[in-house]
């Protein structure tokens, strides 16, 4: 039996429509339909071509359906931000991490508990400082590496080997073994840019695990969030100080390690400086070509997660056995490893922390990860 759901799968993660691949493979669109639907078995000859046109092996088809993944932030902007076929790639994308780690992984390797919060109806000042208090980090500090602090305290945080269109990144709250947090992150984001978006997943996380009141509100209380977790106010007063010049922001950004346009933004949001102060920074900012991309010399190192390709180091060998890997998860070489050299890799000098036992690996706890920090 072929499930239809994975034929669907396969297409979304392609981004073709039904009819892209029935014209691909010399079918009719209804003919897709149906096979996705799970009214029709395609002969043997369709699902070959099925296989070669969407660069998943037969065994994929043969499973069972995929395991229900929700859409999480994805639902919250899908009207906004992406295309029906963009939201469709993006969701598969971060599903087939999700099944990676759910199937394959979380039961052999052991993660780090889950410390993020589900906060309801907490101020949002509040909130981001209970979230650097479970996160590990000093409330008044900048955050050094923020995907870091997020894995430690048990968020599944997935580097994606493509970009997210105007979005960057998505979040949900998954059912592994237990309930837990999820970022995607799409590639090829500027560092500073992938912390502001790592903030407003975690802000959709912590706020926004059930969905209240209006999506714009809901939308402007996770910058809100960000802002604060990343650019707390009471340090950020201490730093902007009036007289503010485009110079006394910009060498402010390597410390706090976001863009020059968020400081200002923050400036103006915290009063520090008038409407027609900020509207004249920002026109410095657009007449210097800041506006698309701030100065070389100031770039934010983009940060990578570490965690899924320790797993699956942990089981699979380093560097991975990815043929192995490939046949367990019933997907071809190419795809896991393209999912696998998108994650950071782990440093060698962490490797004797690893505890490791016959019956479950066990990945660095957060305890001694924290000792050698």
């Amino acid at each position: 039996m072929i499930s239809g759901e994975r034929v669907r799968f396969a297409r979304e993660f392609r981004g073709l429509t039904q009819t892209d691949l029935a014209r691909q493979i010399g079918v009719t669109q209804p003919a897709i339909a149906q096979i996705e639907g799970g009214f029709k078995q395609p002969s043997g000859t369709v699902l070959e071509a099925l296989a070669l046109k969407t660069g998943f092996p037969l065994a994929f088809f043969r499973q069972a359906d995929p395991p229900d993944f929700p859409l999480g932030s994805l639902l919250f902007r899908s009207q906004a931000a992406f295309t029906s076929r963009e939201r469709s790639r993006v969701f598969r994308y971060g599903q087939l991490a999700y099944e990676l780690v759910e199937r394959l992984l979380a039961p052999r390797v052991k993660r780090p508990a889950v410390r993020l919060p589900k906060l309801e109806r907490v101020p949002i000042k509040d909130a981001a400082t209970l979230t650097r208090d479970a996160l590990g980090l000093p409330p008044h500090q900048p955050i050094a590496n923020l995907t870091d602090a997020a894995e430690r305290a048990g968020v599944l945080v997935v580097m994606l080997p493509t970009p997210i269109e105007k979005g960057d990144a998505f979040s949900a709250w998954t059912a592994l073994q237990e309930p837990t947090p999820m970022i995607a992150i799409g590639s090829g984001t500027p560092g500073d840019r992938a912390r502001m978006s790592m903030a407003h997943e975690l802000a959709e996380l912590v706020l926004h695990h059930s969905i209240r009141g209006r999506l714009d509100e809901m939308e402007r209380d996770a910058n809100r969030f960000a802002a604060e977790l990343l650019m707390p106010e009471e340090a950020i007063r201490q730093e902007i100080t009036p007289p503010v010049t485009l110079t006394q922001i910009a060498r402010l950004k390597p410390r706090w390690r976001v863009s020059i346009q968020a400081l200002v933004r923050r400036a103006y949001d915290l009063e520090i400086v008038t409407r027609r102060q900020y509207t004249y920074l920002f026109e410095q900012i657009g007449g210097m070509g800041w506006r698309l991309k701030e100065p070389e010399n100031l770039n934010i190192p983009a940060e990578r997660a570490r965690g899924l390709r320790k797993m699956i180091e942990v089981l699979y060998g380093n560097p991975p056995n990815y043929t192995r890997l490939a046949t367990d998860a019933r997907l071809t070489v190419h795809v896991v490893r393209k999912f696998i050299e998108a994650q950071a890799e782990w440093p060698t000098d962490r490797s004797t922390d690893l505890d490791q036992t016959d019956a479950a690996p066990t990945v660095i706890s957060i305890e001694s990860r924290r000792k050698i920090h």
